[in-house]
């Protein structure tokens, strides 16, 4: 009684020493980042790479809670590419194993420009695997064909689903070992136009469908999963893809599954979009007996990158790049980057837009709630700094409730230059 007496007494004082706390708060086991270091973020504008000959793409693993210096963040070698889609990052729930496909390689020394970076950049076609047992070291182990220009890629316990540009076999079913070697290796019918590629594929969180965006038709689609003593043998297309803006692409599932949420980026080349985007919100007809249907829709934010949905599913925050992206010679470049915080009407997917809130990074591209949903990372391709730059993750804190909002936390976690697609690992 006395201790409690004099514990209010000092309270009332004001006398209480504060608790220490971390400057970075995220409550997972980690994250995983990758890093492409083959061009500047300015690059997607103009064409000028601007190279790094000692910066080298990068898979980053950072375990929590995090300590000042380098203990408990780990890095290896593993080409990658912002130039596909937010989807180049694939970790399943254990968080043993990373999957990161390689859609673009590294250019020959001596290029340095290209008119078109989006279009010229020489075609990748690698899966990797890296062991991220060990966050303070994981180990490339090795990386195998899938096809060319690999765009996206999704994971289901230990169920790859994938997509690339090969003309007849853009769907590919990966059902991986233990060791992350594929156990099956699967071309599945895509059923799609051959004018059109899939650049966006999502698991359903039931794992019985298969959600994925066209481009050119600017459609979505669904794809049901036809299993055979437990196995995946095919895929069949329920109902008919339905139109979603004019250049549709990210996508994500409702943690229910009851919605799909699609990003409309209104701009057909990365990083050069000049207006608002929209988020989508459509309600697929799981038996395709009745068409899909997009049932809400609201504005998002300049060059977009992507999204996260809450765990609770009251939440959905978008990334955006603005203009931060443009040339360093021009007026207001290296600014405009800012999240989206929306509430989510759990009944109808609703969005309702609560507050934008600009931060300084060039080009942020991911953003994922920590597994309870109290904090978000965010990926930022580089800084506005010259002499040996470097990307970053920088951390939000989350107010839930009925007014929800985001704090930003003091410290930021330096990683490779290029930082462009982060995983949670719970």
């Amino acid at each position: 009684m006395k201790k409690v007496a004099l514990f209010a007494g000092l309270a009332a004082l004001g006398a209480v020493p504060a608790i220490a706390q971390s400057p970075i708060n995220f409550n997972a086991r980690g994250l995983v980042v990758v890093s492409d270091a083959d061009m500047a973020a300015s690059a997607l504008v103009d064409g000028k790479l601007l190279r790094d000959n000692t910066a080298k793409d990068l898979l980053t693993t950072i375990k929590f809670p995090v300590e000042r210096g380098s203990k408990g963040i780990g890095s290896a070698l593993v080409s990658n590419s912002v130039l596909a889609s937010g989807k180049t990052l694939a970790v399943p729930a254990t968080g043993t194993l990373a999957y990161v496909l390689d859609s673009r390689l590294r250019p020959e020394d001596g290029v340095n420009e290209y008119k078109d970076a989006s279009a010229e950049f020489p075609a990748g076609e690698k899966l990797f695997v890296v062991d991220i047992t060990n966050l303070a070291a994981p180990k490339a182990k090795f990386g195998f064909a899938v096809g060319k220009k690999p765009n996206a890629i999704d994971v289901n316990k230990n169920e790859l689903i994938l997509t690339t540009n090969d003309v007849g076999k853009e769907l590919v079913f990966i059902e991986a070992g233990p060791d992350g070697k594929p156990a099956r290796f699967l071309n599945l019918p895509a059923a799609i136009d051959t004018t059109s590629k899939i650049i966006d594929i999502t698991w359903h969180p039931s794992g019985d469908f298969i959600a994925f965006t066209l481009d050119n038709s600017n459609e979505v689609g669904l794809y049901k999963v036809i299993r055979e003593a437990g196995k995946l043998k095919n895929v069949e297309m329920v109902g008919k893809p339905i139109k979603v803006g004019t250049e549709p692409s990210f996508g994500r599932f409702s943690a229910d599954g009851r919605h799909y949420f699609v990003l409309d980026t209104k701009s057909a080349t990365p990083g050069k979009g000049a207006g608002d985007g929209e988020i989508l919100v459509v309600n697929f007809s799981m038996d395709g007996a009745i068409e899909h249907k997009v049932a809400a829709q609201v504005p998002a934010g300049t060059n977009t990158g992507s999204f996260a949905i809450s765990p609770d599913g009251s939440m959905l925050v978008t990334v955006n790049a603005g203009k931060s992206g443009a040339p360093w010679t021009e007026a207001g470049s290296g600014t405009g980057a800012s999240l989206s915080l929306y509430k989510v009407t759990a009944a109808t997917g609703a969005l309702t837009k609560v507050a934008d809130y600009p931060f300084e990074g060039i080009y942020p591209q991911s953003v994922a709630f920590d597994k309870d949903g109290s904090n978000i990372a965010v990926s930022v391709f580089e800084y506005l700094q010259y002499g040996t730059g470097n990307g970053g993750v920088e951390f939000w804190t989350v107010a839930k409730g009925d007014s929800p909002s985001l704090k930003k936390q003091g410290a930021t976690i330096s990683v490779g230059k290029g930082a462009h697609t982060l995983r949670v690992i719970p």
